[in-house]
Parts: C-alpha cells; structure tokens; sequence
C-alpha cells in the first residue's frame, strides 16, 4: 500500500511498551515490541527478539535482518553465531492470559488497526517483513485478522471458481495494495497491483486485484494485461480494477 511502510515504521496506531492489564508471561529470548488494544479488554500484541530494540526494528525494516544489515558490529557477530528468533503474535484475554499465538516465520512483524467499513467486526493488518538481502520481489506481506472467540482468525477469500486461499497483501518493487474508497452499499474493497514475467517469455504480464467483502466472505476479482508495472510508477487507477 503506497506510504504504508511510513505508517506501519511510525506506529502512530499501537504501543510500543507495556498495556494495562496484559501480563502473560513472556518467552525467553523475546520482548513485547507491540501491543494494540481491541474489543472486550483484549489485546493484539507483537513480541519480537529481545536484542530487536525499536530503533533496531525501524532500522532494519524493508533491509533484511542478516548481519551485514546491522551497523552494530558486536550484535551482527553475535546474530551470525545466534540468528534472530522468528517473531510471534498473540492474542491475549482482558486479564493478560495468552488465547493463542502463531509464530510469523521472521523476525520483524508488526500490528495496526484496518481502516476497512462493512465488516462484522473491527480488523487489523499484520504485517510480516519478508524482505530478502536483493532482488524486488520480496517485501513486507500483510494479512488481515479478525480475532474473535479467542482466536486469532486469519482472514481466506474465494476466488471465482469457489475455493478459499489465504489473503496475503504484498508490498514489493513489483507489488502494492491500498485500502479502496467502500462501495455505494459500504462494502470494504482492499486493491492489489503486481507484475511479473510472463511464463514463456521475458515480457511482463500485470495483475489487478479486487478483494471486496460479500455476503459475509472476502471474495477476489482479478485481470490481466500485458504491461510492466514497478512501485516506481503511480498506483494504478480504480478503473484498473475489475
């Protein structure tokens, strides 16, 4: 989403410290680097490696978390002799218990609210830094949760032919989403442009995404053109969009 990472770096919308009333225990080895209030005194909350300082997190965020990308040089040998731990979102209850909690697979993660109308309940963007060391097509991937009941409900869609994926929202050299203006009748829309080669040539094919939420479901419309289309260039027009 252009000017996202700005927004996700700041963190305007969470907290970078203690919150009242959550007090689960933390594992060894991490820090709580993010809480954000919700419903019914629960909380959403980030923990990260504990040698991951929020100056270090900044730093590091759309870089890669290898040594050669930390300018400290006594943490970098020591992050090449103990990699960084994977991060970890948790949900916990009013009274701090942990209701559950996923490891992200990374070490850089973070939390905000979802500007998204229409929904059942609020949403929130978890957003998993996969930036790699080179190449354009890695970058921050972004899902949406929906906690309820306990659980941390990570968001699928249906396609056109009826099956449910995942819905993952990526911002890369050649990939970006934006949070749409709702339809007439408030339904929430998310966008997303990328382009890659195409399958038995060099040229570029582009692909327009519509995720839109009906009849209680996320679902996808999508096309394609041939095109080139990079984060360098504007986001594309609504009228892109199926």
């Amino acid at each position: 989403m252009k000017g996202f990472n700005s927004v996700v770096l700041g963190l305007g919308l969470a907290v970078w410290c203690g919150l009242a009333g959550a007090a689960a225990q933390v594992p060894a080895g991490y820090r709580v680097a993010q809480q954000l209030p919700i419903d019914n005194g629960q909380v959403l909350e980030i923990l990260e490696d504990a040698r991951i300082t929020p100056d270090l997190h900044r730093a590091l965020w759309g870089n890669g978390t290898e040594p050669e990308s930390i300018e400290d040089q006594v943490l970098a040998a020591d992050v090449e002799h103990t990699p960084f731990v994977d991060a970890q979102v948790r949900l916990l209850a009013a009274s701090g218990e942990a209701l559950e909690n996923k490891s992200l697979g990374y070490p850089l993660a973070t939390v905000e609210n979802a500007p998204l109308t229409g929904l059942p309940a609020p949403a929130f963007f978890l957003t998993i830094d996969e930036t790699a060391p080179m190449g354009t097509y890695s970058g921050p991937a972004t899902q949406v949760l929906m906690p309820s009941t306990g659980k941390l409900n990570a968001t699928v869609y249906r396609t056109a032919e009826g099956k449910s994926e995942a819905l993952f929202l990526a911002q890369t050299g050649k990939a970006a989403w934006q949070v749409g203006a709702p339809t007439a009748d408030g339904v929430a829309q998310i966008q997303q442009v990328s382009s890659s080669p195409a399958s038995e040539d060099e040229e570029f094919v582009t692909t327009y995404r519509t995720y839109r939420f009906k009849n209680g479901a996320w679902q996808l419309s999508s096309r394609q053109e041939a095109g080139y289309w990079d984060t360098e260039s504007d986001f594309p027009q609504r009228s892109a969009f199926p």
